[in-house]
């Protein structure tokens, strides 16, 4: 079963974070490649760009060469897209429903609904993400998480 990653985490992969060698010893003792929706291809050019406007990466690397290098791991299979479709966002509406009308509620947001309902969707046994309301979300709706209390 895979195992599904949050934008948040890929992005640390291709643009240097305090904690990004904690998540290549993840990628590196995997044993397949991370899937993650689609959409996320999208949300890491958008968070290449910012992190350029402030300035957040190295001189030799700027927001298209992490870009290419993105591209380049998806062509070559190191990272797994799932496709959007309607499907996700039916299951994206349950899982909602799920958070928001429980009696102890999660404010869960969109995107990471839409993530969630993506990796529902594949059968992930897990998610990694450093999202404290998406790991709760993903815990409630029975997926496991990389990180507990995150």
């Amino acid at each position: 079963m895979p195992v599904y990653w949050d934008t948040c985490c890929l992005l640390k992969l291709y643009c240097r974070e305090s904690d990004s060698g904690r998540f290549q010893e993840y990628l590196i003792e995997a044993e397949e490649p991370p899937a993650t929706s689609s959409l996320t291809k999208s949300e890491l050019f958008f968070a290449f760009q910012q992190k350029e406007m402030r300035g957040e990466l190295a001189d030799s690397i700027g927001a298209d060469v992490c870009f290419r290098d993105l591209e380049q791991d998806l062509e070559i299979g190191r990272i797994q897209l799932v496709p959007f479709g309607e499907d996700v966002e039916a299951e994206a509406r349950r899982i909602a429903t799920l958070c928001y009308q429980d009696a102890s509620p999660i404010a869960l947001r969109t995107l990471d609904g839409l993530h969630l309902a993506t990796a529902s969707l594949i059968r992930a046994r897990k998610i990694v993400s450093t999202d404290a309301r998406m790991n709760a979300a993903a815990q409630r709706i029975g997926l496991g998480t990389l990180f507990d209390g995150a």
